[in-house]
């Protein structure tokens, strides 16, 4: 696929992303010149850029410059719905809203996350630390294993409301995101 399909699908899937295959365009997005892995925000540094803003409006164009600059980060995207909800511009707010969903679907429709075999299979890494945050875990531990040619990351999560239960482990496939870091640092 090439730069111009991604960006076609991106167009797209921002104007309707109720019509949007999200597994095709994050396939689009990791084949074209535009995928920097590393650039996608965590939560925590999303707002640390975030907290000397004057009011929503500010946080808004900020993010949506952010958007703008890497347009698959989901915490940027959280935080524009969550702005526009805010500004009251409901129709912006539903299709941050719509996109994110559409591109959590798309995780959560590549495996269970149990094993290597049906690990979720992330564009980048800080979307690993997304999914748990939207299912209400916190991660213990991190192993980067090879299994089969690829490349994935065990988390060993508890509860965030519970941490003392018993752990629980999600395996996530970065073959992509490693694969980037590789290149760039051969």
């Amino acid at each position: 696929m090439t730069d111009l399909n991604f960006d076609d699908l991106l167009t797209a899937a921002e104007r309707d992303p109720a019509t949007t295959d999200f597994a095709q365009l994050r396939r689009a997005y990791v084949a074209s010149p535009r995928y920097q892995p590393t650039t996608h925000f965590s939560q925590a540094k999303l707002q640390g850029m975030t907290n000397d803003v004057k009011d929503v409006d500010e946080l808004a164009l900020r993010c949506k410059k952010l958007a703008d600059e890497n347009p698959m980060d989901l915490e940027v995207r959280l935080i524009l719905d969550f702005a526009y909800s805010e500004m009251e511009q409901h129709d912006l707010a539903a299709q941050q809203h719509a996109f994110i969903n559409g591109n959590l679907e798309a995780i959560w429709a590549s495996g269970d996350g149990k094993s290597f075999e049906t690990a979720w299979v992330v564009v980048s890494v800080a979307e690993e630390y997304t999914l748990l945050s939207i299912m209400g875990y916190q991660m213990r531990q991190q192993s980067l294993m090879e299994h089969g040619g690829r490349w994935y990351d065990m988390l060993t999560c508890v509860p965030r409301k519970n941490p003392t239960a018993e752990p629980v482990e999600f395996y996530f496939d970065i073959t992509d995101p490693f694969g980037y870091l590789s290149k760039m640092f051969g």
